[in-house]
């Protein structure tokens, strides 16, 4: 199921969504939590970005695992697995914060809400839903990042 569309690798293609969505939709969430006065305008972004980023990170971690699979039967002299294996580790990370940087974000779109609708909870709620959304955004595209890098120093090893 993750493994191709239209006779190229999903993988390769799935990751570029992530590597520019999941800043983007990062940023947008930390505007959310630390400027009450932008909350009204950036719901609705704020929300899709999160889900979007949560679930191409999941498709590009599957869709790893698939292509990790045709490598190992179809390249095994060519690859450096050690820095594969640090690849898939990285991605394995990046996809469990990127999941939990969604859920946080959508967490907070309930919680906190702009200057003048009511919040359920409070400003307490809002300023820890907050602090985890802002942590969770930081972790989300430094893992995205870091897998990122050692994904391409996997495709590029030995080329020059």
């Amino acid at each position: 199921m993750f493994d191709y569309i239209l006779g190229l690798p999903m993988h390769a293609l799935v990751i570029h969504a992530v590597v520019v969505l999941v800043p983007l939709s990062a940023l947008a969430a930390i505007a959310y939590a630390v400027r009450p006065g932008w909350r009204r305008l950036l719901r609705w972004p704020t929300a899709l970005g999160a889900v979007v980023s949560g679930a191409s990170a999941f498709v590009a971690a599957e869709s790893g695992e698939a292509l990790e699979r045709r490598i190992n039967a179809g390249r095994p002299d060519t690859t450096n697995f050690d820095l594969l294996a640090e690849h898939t580790d990285w991605g394995d990370r990046a996809k469990l914060f990127c999941l939990a940087f969604m859920v946080l974000t959508l967490v907070a779109l309930w919680f906190a809400r702009p200057p003048q609708e009511e919040s359920p909870r409070g400003h307490a709620m809002d300023v820890l839903v907050g602090t985890l959304v802002v942590l969770s955004a930081l972790a989300a595209t430094i893992t995205v990042v870091l897998a990122g890098h050692a994904g391409s120093a996997v495709v590029w090893d030995g080329l020059g």
